[in-house]
């Protein structure tokens, strides 16, 4: 069987997200999360949703996923593809001091995609600007 008329068959879309992860200390992620939080508001049409959330001795680890577009929509450069590019970048760019970095993006099983799926859950009707500018008062 061919992989790609079953997706087509079943309506699935491949598509490509691209994990980023920020890693500010815990005395800057406040700061970090409001930064994020205003890059996700200027760009509203891009899809990105909240992947991970975790902390170690001193930083507060933030993972979001960003949606590139469908494998079609990436070799056309189609405009919401380029969007998703350029906010990947001003994340990179911007946000350098909270040690930007592309990461894997963990199985949905792990405990820091549970904890994130549990902030961001389905039904909390918050977007995603929001729940990020609360994870600080969370944690």
């Amino acid at each position: 069987m061919n992989i790609d008329r079953i997706d087509e068959y079943a309506g699935l879309r491949r598509e490509l997200e691209i994990g980023v992860r920020l890693a500010p200390t815990r005395a800057s992620a406040a700061p970090a999360a409001k930064a994020l939080a205003a890059f996700l508001d200027e760009q509203p049409g891009v899809p990105v949703r909240l992947a991970a959330i975790a902390t170690d001795e001193s930083r507060v680890l933030i993972t979001v996923a960003v949606t590139l577009g469908t494998v079609d929509d990436i070799k056309t450069a189609a405009p919401d593809a380029r969007a998703a590019v350029r906010l990947l970048q001003r994340i990179v760019d911007d946000l350098a001091g909270y040690d930007p970095a592309f990461v894997t993006l963990p199985s949905p099983a792990a405990a820091e995609a549970r904890l994130a799926a549990h902030v961001y859950g389905a039904g909390s009707g918050m977007s995603l600007p929001v729940v990020v500018r609360q994870l600080v008062s969370v944690g």
